[in-house]
């Protein structure tokens, strides 16, 4: 598995492990590596958002669905530092015929909302 968020065979990736707390919905939990600040000592937003579409792609392979991301809208709350302890979590939502319709958040180090997330993933 090469996948740069999970993958155990991405030297230079993320290699997250996710837990499925419940059938439809996965975690995460990591410390931002400092490489990927974007203004200051702040988390780059891209970085952030990929957190989130990882995430929410994984609550639908905990559904056992199948899909890829069609569609992504986030809220940035509050700002991330870089060296921060986070939480990412994604649940489906509604399911229609070909999209699977999720929601996402990442909680800071607080336990505060700081970006919240919906997708829509296209069945494969």
């Amino acid at each position: 598995n090469h996948c740069f968020c999970c993958g155990e065979k991405n030297e230079k990736g993320l290699q997250l492990i996710y837990s499925y707390p419940e059938k439809g919905s996965a975690e995460t939990e990591l410390k931002i590596p400092n490489y990927f600040t974007g203004w200051g000592s702040l988390t780059h937003g891209g970085f952030l958002a990929m957190l989130l579409d990882e995430t929410m792609a994984h609550a639908c392979v905990s559904a056992k669905i199948l899909s890829v991301t069609a569609e992504l809208n986030l809220r940035y709350l509050r700002p991330v530092e870089v060296g921060e302890s986070i939480k990412v979590r994604g649940e489906i939502g509604e399911i229609k015929s070909r999209i699977v319709e999720t929601q996402g958040w990442i909680y800071n180090s607080n336990g505060e909302v700081a970006v919240k997330g919906k997708a829509r993933f296209l069945k494969s």
